[in-house]
């Protein structure tokens, strides 16, 4: 009892030095404004090597606010601008005090002596001078050569540990240019990976990239003396702004880690015999920033048939009959076969002229469709003759550049001759009514004479049986009259059905220009965009397939009706700024995006 009993006095004399205490305190504190500011700063320690850190420290008395002010920056040492702060009160001799402590983490540059000379700080309203302190920077000693090599070898293997490649065949390119790339993601086979996050992504407007898609996995690759499992993506890249370029890519992985102490961004993480078996941390894997020279096309006998294809291309027409009679349409096929920007590539100019009435062309791609570099691209164009007689089908003229030769081509298809057949003589299809032949004069029937039997009634004229007061021929009837019905009424849902995907897909497009505008994304706003003029404009004039439209045939098609000309100049200039975007976005204000959206609206309502 008497234990527990001088236990129970001890606790109760905490308490009620506690109680004094935070009484005797909280007084002090709020009047510690009347007492006087000051401000100590050192270095702690004030002397060591090139190799190691220190820390710069800075004392004020009086107060716990928070100064203001800039710290002096000096050539010899690296002071960081993040400091710990520490706030502490306590009695001295009865009398009650209060200090902030801030302390700069500090990394030498150069051997020798560094001063920060005194300087000024600001406590609410109170100015105060923090004086000088000098730090002696001196040789490395051995321990820390070996210190310092150990972390120069652990960034080394840390920076290898993951990186992106980029493989560019050429040093230069053409502004309009595509070429076949390839990406390739090092993973080293000791860094726990546990996905990929996402495709690299391209950094900076100079440059398109087609499509990223599945990519090809190779393990056991070797470099920088480490073993690797190397992803590899090709892709087509196409430069759009002429000049001195920049490219550099990025991914996210995601890899095992332990703790924050075993993160890859702190530690030699793959030094730890644990590694693998914590949580999950992201890391950004980047390449080197590539440097690549992007020249404008020289304009120097720059042909007139030139339209922007750049590389190297044949070029041939194929017609799919020789013979055809006046009003039947004639398909003409153009190939053209090669290496270059098939993706940036328009369709060769073919118009109407006197002997032919010409319809926008459709076009198909055959070849590698992942870059859009090599392969062959073909323009199908319907041609209908509008006189008979032996004529010859339009001659095609296709101009490229070609970036090795730094020449520009010109390549002409063959003269195709087309008979045209006038056709059958029109035989007007109305039935003649016949007349019947009447007779004015009786029929004598004095040469009659009296048979044994009754030869009945005599008639003046034989009559005749028509096929209209036929039962069967009725019947026979009806069997085309009710198919003549089913097909009208198939055709009719035909019809609705067309006009359901239409709403379908226009009702998709409009969506994602309202998302794009609301997650900022110009890139999606102007795709959408250029989709949706394709899919309304296309429709309205019935082209058999809207989405094959490309700018200039779209604008051609409103320039071939009573359109306004502001109408087809405002939709023009939006084309354009849709396939530019394709390069390079430059409108960034959702604002704008949400004003050009609703311009949009008035223009598709103003086609006539």
């Amino acid at each position: 009892m008497v234990k527990n009993g001088s236990t129970l006095s001890s606790r109760s004399q905490s308490k009620l030095w506690i109680i004094l205490f935070v009484s005797l305190l909280l007084p002090g504190i709020e009047e510690i404004h009347g007492q006087q500011l000051r401000v100590e700063s050192s270095f702690q320690p004030p002397s060591i090597t090139i190799a190691n850190n220190s820390v710069y420290k800075i004392i004020i008395h009086g107060s716990q606010e928070n100064p203001q002010g800039s710290l002096p920056q000096i050539p010899g040492i690296s002071i960081s601008n993040s400091p710990q702060t520490f706030r502490s009160a306590s009695f001295i001799n009865g009398v009650p005090s209060v200090r902030l402590e801030m302390s700069f983490q500090i990394k030498p540059k150069k051997i020798g002596t560094h001063t920060i000379p005194p300087w000024t700080i600001k406590v609410g309203s109170t100015t105060l001078q923090v004086p000088g302190s000098s730090i002696k920077v001196v040789a490395a000693n051995q321990e820390d050569k070996i210190k310092q090599q150990a972390e120069e070898r652990q960034k080394e293997d840390l920076s290898q540990a993951s990186f992106i490649e980029f493989i560019n065949p050429r040093k230069f390119l053409f502004e309009g240019e595509t070429v076949s790339g390839l990406l390739n993601l090092f993973i080293w086979d000791r860094l726990p990976v546990s996905r990929i996050e996402r495709p690299p992504q391209k950094e900076g407007d100079a440059f398109s990239l087609t499509e990223l898609r599945q990519p090809q996995e190779k393990r056991n690759q070797t470099k920088y003396g480490k073993t690797y499992t190397v992803f590899s993506w090709p892709t087509g890249l196409t430069a759009a702004i002429a000049g001195q370029q920049q490219i550099q890519f990025n991914t996210s992985i995601r890899v095992r880690v332990k703790s924050r102490g075993n993160s890859p961004f702190t530690s030699p993480f793959f030094n730890d015999p644990f590694f693998g078996f914590g949580r999950e941390e992201s890391l950004t894997v980047k390449s080197d920033l590539v440097n690549i020279e992007v020249r404008e096309l020289p304009m120097i006998e720059r042909p007139d048939s030139f339209r922007g294809a750049i590389g190297k291309f044949s070029c041939r027409s194929i017609p799919d009959s020789d013979r055809v009679s006046l009003g039947d349409p004639i398909r003409l096929v153009v190939e053209i076969t090669g290496t270059g920007n098939f993706s940036a590539m328009p369709a060769p100019v073919l118009n109407s002229n006197s002997n032919f009435k010409i319809g926008p062309p459709a076009f198909s791609f055959e070849g590698n469709e992942i870059t859009m570099h090599e392969g062959k691209q073909l323009f199908e164009y319907i041609l209908t003759p509008l006189k008979p007689g032996l004529i010859s089908i339009p001659v095609i003229t296709f101009s490229y550049f070609d970036p090795a030769r730094e020449e520009y081509f010109t390549s002409k298809t063959i003269n195709h001759p087309l008979r045209v057949d006038p056709g059958e003589t029109w035989v007007d299809p109305t039935p003649v009514q016949q007349q019947t032949e009447t007779s004015d004069f009786a029929v004598s029937t004095t040469d009659l004479f009296q048979t044994e039997n009754e030869p009945g009634e005599w008639f003046q004229n034989v009559k005749h049986k028509t096929a209209i007061n036929s039962q069967v021929f009725w019947s026979l009837q009806s069997i085309p009259l009710f198919c003549a019905i089913g097909l009208g009424f198939y055709g009719w849902k035909r019809k609705q059905s067309g006009r359901d995907l239409f709403r379908q897909r226009q009702s998709i497009l409009k969506k994602q220009m309202k998302e794009s505008i609301t997650f900022n994304d110009a890139s999606l706003f102007f795709r959408a965009t250029r989709e949706r003029l394709r899919l309304e404009i296309g429709t309205f004039y019935k082209h058999p397939n809207p989405s094959s439209l490309s700018s200039n045939e779209l604008t051609t098609l409103l320039q071939s009706s009573s359109n306004e000309e502001d109408t087809i100049s405002e939709i023009e200039k939006i084309l354009e700024i849709s396939d530019d975007h394709e390069f390079a976005g430059t409108l960034k204000d959702p604002q704008s995006l949400e004003d050009l959206y609703k311009h949009i609206n008035n223009l598709l309502k103003k086609i006539q």
